[in-house]
């Protein structure tokens, strides 16, 4: 070889030791890549094959709107939900406040995991084939308690397993006679209502993804148990209900999420098993409020004359982050709350003087350039303002990091928000921003133990709820019920995870 064709060699032979580790990285990108279209096709072949299969997928339901602002609200205390007003299936017609029900509820996906603890739960209503029939099953359970639950979910798990009722065990014969409407179990007795397909073949019965071949042989054991007179209920039990943990999902919300009922309240479930539900809903009130020339809140009153009055401090100047020109935090300089006390009427006050902030969407800012502020990199190196006083915040306690994660969480929020199908104007989504920088603000304010427990804690807790609901009447272009009504027959618990998780039917009968 010659000179010139070694030293050609060494080139290609320094290049390749070169891109060596390059293609092997690149390499690796092109396998994760291929891994998760694979991945996203397998998702869409099992939703295909399940919403062909079983009637009651997600895609057959209206859900309702997730809360995440709310994922760390813990309210004080719940009241009995079933102090309430009732309706004839079990409802409850809501008043304002915090309530809690342990309803005695049903599972309406056999063949998947009970999961005990976990990830939460979305509110919805069923949309699918079986869905008038459940909620009549389950609404008129309410009004027949001589009708035994166990026969219910007996019933429940033959007409999703699509055996005819004709064929079904005596009891759940029984409780067809008695809850259905005659329309409905004529329908459900004569196939009217069928979806379960033949026999597939072995080979087609392994093409399906996973879990809805697991969840079509839960109904094909189901449909041979239900139709058996002497099918025990725990033999039913054991087939409709895994135990264990059901693997990972992509779609899994914290356990603590609220949904948005558009009625204008809130609403979550926990469940450990399937029989029992509880259920938690929030309801507000409606509220005035007062502003300022810059738009910050400086009063909210409710109807009964309770209030809630803030001033700001003027010796310290508003807390900024660069990569959020539209907002600034401003400190509390005095916060009062006034309630009149119910024994005599008269007006108690409390205040919090010095104590807690709240951002305020900048609205003088809004179109035209900041004032260049003075920089103060011995604080912070991403604020900005205009006033030395911000070491007297910084003195005082001022809690820069949380800020700075409200501040980010909220701007998640307000794309979110920008994004909904429901888009609300610029205007409402100031008012959304402040009132949930406002809500926000109140946990910043420092409270003793027993200043949670007493009248204080309970008007904070009062406004809290109003907040949350206005920024979601808001969102929602106003949509209110006014004097809403849960019923719990008609709202179902889906359960994130949903693939593999059984979903909740709730009913007005207390556990």
């Amino acid at each position: 070889m010659t000179f010139t064709g070694l030293r050609k060699f060494a080139a290609l032979a320094a290049f390749l030791a070169l891109v060596a580790p390059a293609q092997a990285q690149l390499g690796g990108i092109i396998d994760r890549a291929k891994r998760e279209v694979e991945r996203e096709a397998r998702d869409a072949a099992e939703t295909a094959v399940a919403k062909a299969l079983f009637p009651l997928e997600e895609d057959a339901a209206e859900l309702r709107r997730q809360s995440p602002q709310l994922d760390d609200y813990a309210p004080l205390a719940f009241a009995n939900m079933e102090t309430l007003p009732r309706t004839a299936t079990g409802g409850f017609r809501l008043a304002p406040g915090a309530w809690e029900f342990k309803s005695r509820s049903y599972c309406l996906k056999p063949g998947t995991f009970e999961r005990a603890g976990g990830s939460g739960y979305r509110s919805g209503v069923m949309t699918g084939k079986l869905a008038g029939p459940i909620r009549s099953i389950l609404a008129n359970s309410y009004a027949h308690p001589e009708v035994p639950a166990d026969d219910i979910q007996v019933l429940l798990w033959g007409m999703i397993a699509g055996v005819e009722i004709s064929n079904m065990q005596p009891q759940a014969r029984e409780a067809a006679r008695v809850l259905l409407s005659d329309a409905d179990y004529r329908a459900l007795d004569g196939g009217a209502l069928g979806w379960v397909p033949p026999q597939l073949s072995s080979r087609a019965r392994r093409e399906l993804p996973r879990a809805a071949r697991d969840a079509l042989d839960a109904t094909e054991r189901m449909r041979r148990a239900a139709a058996r007179p002497d099918a025990s209920f725990s033999e039913l039990e054991a087939i409709a209900v895994r135990t264990g943990a059901p693997p990972k999902s992509k779609d899994n919300i914290p356990a603590t999420r609220w949904s948005w009922h558009p009625d204008g309240y809130f609403i979550r479930y926990f469940s450990d098993r399937y029989a029992e539900t509880t259920v938690q809903i929030l309801m507000g009130e409606d509220f005035e409020t007062t502003r300022d020339e810059l738009g910050r809140i400086t009063e909210l009153r409710f109807d009964d004359g309770t209030y809630m009055r803030t001033t700001y401090r003027t010796d310290v100047g508003p807390y900024r982050l660069k990569k959020f020109d539209d907002i600034a935090a401003y400190a509390f300089e005095v916060v009062e709350f006034g309630s009149p006390d119910p024994a005599t009427g008269a007006m108690r006050t409390h205040q919090y003087v010095n104590e807690g902030y709240t951002w305020v969407t900048d609205r003088a800012a809004k179109g035209a350039a900041l004032p260049q502020l003075k920089r103060y990199a011995a604080l912070d190196d991403g604020i900005r303002s205009d006033a030395a006083p911000f070491i007297v915040l910084a003195q005082g306690g001022f809690d820069w990091e949380g800020a700075r994660d409200r501040a980010e969480r909220a701007q998640e929020y307000r794309e979110r928000w920008r994004e909904s199908t429901r888009p609300v104007t610029d205007e409402d989504l100031d008012n959304i921003m402040d009132y949930g920088h406002y809500r926000d603000g109140l946990g910043t304010l420092r409270e003793t133990p027993a200043e949670r427990l007493d009248w204080i804690g309970q008007t904070q807790e009062r406004f809290l709820r109003a907040l949350a609901r206005a920024t979601e009447k808001l969102n929602s272009m106003g949509e209110d019920g006014g004097n809403p009504t849960y019923e719990p027959a008609t709202e179902t618990g889906f359960p994130s995870g949903s693939g593999y998780v059984q979903r909740r039917g709730t009913s007005g009968r207390g556990f």
